[in-house]
């Protein structure tokens, strides 16, 4: 982002005439337009420059006078904005931080209006305040109507994954053939393979099982405002101890030395969405085998506490700096190529939000992490 060179910049009367076209502007006074024109600020984008970062203090907004900019949120876009229309006006109304990104398509022209003249010019023009209304009512539509087509598409997906689960029903079926020939009569003994196809069929059936018990939360969320959460007694002991030993199989813990250590007082049941507590462990796992070198350890311990249970996973690795702690459970942040920057934020929802319980970290750099959350019995 750069000013416009001294040849390049608009002249005070350009300026006026663009404004009155500028439908903000059109009850302005020429004295209101020629002061906003000779204190405006003109700035130029190239392509791809950002021109504002979701969380910076909103103390300005800007009039595009020529190009297109873009307003996204994460990787997702929001709107293109075009010659004439303004933007970043919602933080100038509300003080917050910026709710989203803004960056050129191909060379903008832009003027910035700062708080100070916001405060000065615009506010205290009534008529100012309709296109203004307009402006904002028009894009909020059009988010929801994203919104709406996105929930269509997510509500057909679903309903395709669960089709696509058909298969397995039917590898069950030749499985469990194949596993009462492998069994023999009764009283014989069985075969090899057995207790290899044994684990494998009843594995299979559980992934099974839970990924229809995920669809099915989703399809609830996507039609229903609001979906019950449900808790029923579940073994927090068994949750880890089969959570540890699938999770071996994930590619960053192949090399990794990944150990359960389970109190025995812990083996009792805990009013809990296993399958939700699972989510969390298999995140923080998957995060200390990111973190970890090859053949590194990690820890995985069930404690009992005073009125509940505590699950930490431990590594060894490189720890998390000091600049980024304070951004983990409050920012979409990942330090992952290929992640996304919600599995925290979505593990702390779970067990903070619908168990009641509490989720943190410690971590000191070049000694490692510890990442826990407790749930109440």
């Amino acid at each position: 982002m750069e000013n416009i060179s001294v040849e390049n910049k608009m002249s005070v009367k350009s300026m006026m005439k663009f404004l009155r076209k500028v439908e903000l502007f059109k009850s302005f006074s020429e004295e209101s337009i020629k002061t906003l024109s000779e204190n405006c600020k003109q700035i130029w984008l190239e392509d791809q420059d950002i021109l504002c970062k979701e969380g910076d203090p909103g103390d300005k907004m800007w009039i595009v006078v020529s190009g297109r900019v873009m307003i996204f949120k994460l990787k997702k876009t929001i709107a293109f904005v075009d010659d004439y229309s303004f933007i970043g006006e919602m933080s100038l109304i509300d003080n917050f931080p910026r709710s989203a990104s803004i960056r050129g398509i191909g060379e903008v022209h832009l003027l910035e209006i700062d708080e100070a003249m916001f405060k000065k010019y615009i506010i205290p023009e009534p008529r100012a305040m309709i296109p203004f209304i307009q402006g904002i009512t028009k894009r909020m539509r059009a988010t929801l109507d994203t919104v709406v087509g996105e929930n269509q598409r997510l509500n057909c997906l679903v309903h395709d994954m669960r089709n696509y689960l058909v298969p397995i029903s039917i590898s069950e079926v030749h499985m469990s053939l194949l596993l009462k020939s492998l069994g023999g009569e009764p009283g014989q003994q069985k075969r090899k393979g057995f207790d290899g196809l044994s684990t494998a069929l009843r594995k299979m059936l559980a992934v099974r099982d839970n990924l229809i018990t995920l669809i099915d939360q989703t399809l609830a969320m996507v039609v229903k405002s609001k979906a019950d959460y449900v808790r029923d007694p579940g073994n927090l002991s068994k949750m880890v101890n089969e959570t540890v030993e699938e999770t071996l199989y994930h590619k960053k813990l192949q090399d990794k030395e990944l150990t359960a250590h389970i109190s025995e007082s812990c083996d009792k049941e805990s009013l809990c969405n296993i399958l939700d507590l699972k989510r969390v462990l298999q995140n923080l796992i998957v995060n200390a085998g990111y973190a970890s070198e090859k053949g590194g350890k990690i820890d995985v311990y069930l404690e009992e506490t005073s009125d509940g249970s505590k699950i930490s996973v431990v590594d060894h690795g490189s720890g998390i700096p000091d600049d980024v702690k304070p951004l983990l459970l409050k920012e979409k942040y990942t330090s992952k190529p290929d992640g996304n920057g919600f599995g925290l934020l979505s593990c702390r929802e779970i067990v903070e939000d619908y168990h009641n319980g509490h989720f943190g970290f410690d971590s000191e750099v070049g000694k490692g992490s510890t990442f826990y959350f407790s749930v109440p019995d």
